[in-house]
């Protein structure tokens, strides 16, 4: 697919991405892109430390789900990578929302054992009680894993656990 736009590459081998494109696929300052190489080119997408641990992550959300009885996703910066729970099809590679986003960025845990909106993406909302915990490897915020219980409440134990994998994880990464 051509968009049309095309640039110049600079002396020290730059070469600026369109705002366009930018704002499209959610491509920020200091974001890392991966070169991929084919036969007759190459493309470029945005990278995620996480995305490499897909399987794992989807692992660890249905081990949890099944001991904890609850709704677990783990997402990189932009998008949910796992899901485990009712929500599943709905949710599963869809971006995550601003508030989700925001968290990262702030690396915040977040602990709500009563009832409140927590916004998975900007169109779906959920009334639950939620653990949110982000995922910082090798100093950078690589994504959060959440964990939510609609019609009950998350409790200490939801929290070790949810701080157990999210350290798992982390070393995982930072290997």
């Amino acid at each position: 697919m051509s968009t049309g736009i095309t640039r110049k590459i600079d002396a020290l081998g730059r070469i600026v991405i369109p705002k366009e494109i930018r704002e499209r696929f959610n491509i920020k300052e200091n974001d890392y892109l991966e070169f991929v190489l084919f036969q007759d080119g190459f493309s470029i997408r945005k990278y995620s430390k996480i995305g490499k641990l897909q399987s794992l992550a989807q692992e660890l959300t249905d081990t949890l789900n099944m001991f904890l009885k609850a709704e677990v996703f783990i997402a990189d910066r932009d998008r949910i990578l796992a899901y485990t729970g009712n929500y599943k099809d709905k949710y599963i590679n869809k971006n995550i929302s601003t508030y989700l986003i925001k968290a990262i960025h702030r690396r915040e845990a977040l602990f709500e054992t009563y009832e409140k909106e927590l916004p998975i993406t900007n169109q779906d909302t959920v009334t639950c009680s939620y653990i949110d915990e982000t995922i910082v490897a090798n100093s950078e915020e690589a994504g959060i894993i959440c964990l939510f219980k609609e019609n009950s409440k998350v409790d200490e134990q939801d929290l070790k656990v949810i701080k157990i994998v999210t350290n798992f994880l982390v070393k995982y990464l930072e290997q």
